[in-house]
């Protein structure tokens, strides 16, 4: 299996991972990539021990931060969120190989 671009993939990571890190900063942040069985695509899954859920912010031009799940939500295919019994959260896109 090989990827020709991975250039959203590094994206979408880089997005999550910082989210998880700024809004929870506690614990630890545990990336995932695998392929979806059931499409030619790639889970990428990024899970912390926060509580709090990601939100799609209201674009604002004159915003230095808060883009990164809009990113996110226009480059992967979908996105969402797995809540985990317990503490934290599963944050998942699927993405193109």
């Amino acid at each position: 299996m090989g990827v020709d671009d991975d250039y959203v993939g590094r994206l979408v990571v880089t997005e999550l991972v910082t989210n998880a890190y700024k809004h929870v900063g506690f614990g630890r942040i545990v990336v995932r990539v695998f392929p979806d069985a059931r499409a030619d695509l790639v889970v990428i899954a990024v899970r912390d021990e926060g509580v709090g859920r990601p939100v799609v912010r209201d674009e604002d031009h004159a915003a230095v931060c808060g883009r990164g799940l809009v990113l996110v939500a226009q480059l992967a295919h979908d996105w969402g969120v797995w809540p985990l019994k317990g503490k934290g959260k599963v944050v998942w896109a699927l993405c193109a190989r």
